[in-house]
C-alpha cells in the first residue's frame, strides 16, 4: 500500500486534462439539485403543505441526489482508470442496473449514522432534555447547521456536545469509507450483494484504517482554500477528494491482487 503522499499525487495527475470537466460536472449536479428541490418545495406550498419541506429534502436526498454523489465517484474512477469523462456521465447511476443495488448502500450508510447519532448524543439528553438532542442528532445527519442557541446551556452541555462531535465525525467517516469502497465494489462486481459488497469493503479497509482516516483529515486544507476563495474553490476541493479516493480504492485492490498472487 502506497503512503498517502503518493495517493493524492496520483489523484492530482488523474485529473490533469479534466479538472474543468470535472468540476462543471459538479456544478451541474448542484444546479440540478438546485432545481429540483426548489420545484418539489413550490409544488408543497402550492398544496398548503408548508411544513412538508424537510420531509421533501429529506426523501430527494436518500433517493435521488445521492445518486449524483455516486455518480461522481464513479466518474473519478474512471479518471484514476485512465478513461475520459464527460458531463453527461452525472446521471449514469439513474441506469436501472445502478439505481437499486446503490440506493441501498445510501440508505445503509444513512440508517448507520442516525443509529450513531442516537447513540453518541444520548448524554446530551440526559443534560439537557429531548430537544436538543433531537436537534443535535437531525441537524448533524444532514449537515453541519447547528442552532447556536442549544450551546446556552450547561458548561457540561458544551463540553459534552464537543466530545460527542469528534466521536460522531470519527465513526460515521468509517461508516462513509466502508459504504464508499462498497459503491466501487459493487460496480466492479456486479454479481456481488449489498451486505456481501460491505462486508468484503470492511474487510478491505480494516487493516489500512488508520491510513484512511489521516487521509481524509488531509482534505481539509483543500476545503479551507476552497472555503476561503469565495466558495467556488469548493468546486475543485471535491473534484481533488473525489480523485484521493478512488485512488485510494485502486490502491486497496491492487493490494489484494498481489496477496493473491
Amino acid at each position: 500500500m502506497r503512503s498517502n503522499t503518493m495517493i493524492r499525487e496520483t489523484a492530482k495527475n488523474s485529473l490533469r486534462g479534466f479538472w474543468g470537466t470535472f468540476v462543471l460536472s459538479i456544478l451541474a449536479t448542484v444546479a440540478v439539485q438546485a432545481v429540483v428541490s426548489s420545484l418539489f418545495s413550490s409544488i408543497g406550498t402550492s398544496f398548503g403543505a408548508n411544513n412538508a419541506g424537510s420531509w421533501i429534502d429529506l426523501i430527494l436526498d436518500n433517493f435521488v441526489f445521492f445518486a449524483f454523489s455516486v455518480a461522481l465517484s464513479i466518474m473519478a474512477l474512471y479518471l484514476v482508470r485512465g478513461r475520459g469523462i464527460k458531463v453527461a456521465d452525472i446521471f449514469l447511476v439513474f441506469d436501472k442496473r445502478f439505481y437499486v443495488p446503490f440506493l441501498l448502500l445510501n440508505l445503509v450508510s444513512a440508517l448507520l449514522n442516525y443509529l450513531l447519532s442516537f447513540a453518541i448524543f444520548l448524554p446530551q439528553f440526559v443534560l439537557s432534555g429531548l430537544n436538543q438532542y433531537l436537534g443535535l442528532v437531525f441537524n448533524f445527519n444532514r449537515g453541519i447547521s447547528v442552532d447556536v442557541s442549544m450551546f446556552n446551556g450547561s458548561i457540561a452541555f458544551v463540553i459534552g456536545t464537543f466530545l460527542s462531535i469528534i466521536l460522531f465525525f470519527f465513526l460515521s467517516q468509517v461508516v462513509t469509507g466502508v459504504i464508499q469502497l462498497a459503491i466501487y465494489l459493487r460496480y466492479d462486481q456486479p454479481e456481488l450483494g449489498v451486505l456481501q459488497s460491505i462486508k468484503v469493503a470492511f474487510a478491505l479497509l480494516r487493516p489500512h484504517l488508520g491510513q484512511y482516516i489521516w487521509l481524509q483529515l488531509s482534505l481539509i486544507g483543500w476545503f479551507i482554500l476552497g472555503f476561503l476563495a469565495l466558495m467556488i474553490g469548493m468546486l475543485w476541493a471535491n473534484a481533488y477528494a473525489y480523485a484521493v479516493n478512488a485512488v485510494f480504492y485502486e490502491e486497496l485492490i491492487n493490494e489484494q491482487r498481489a496477496m493473491i498472487r
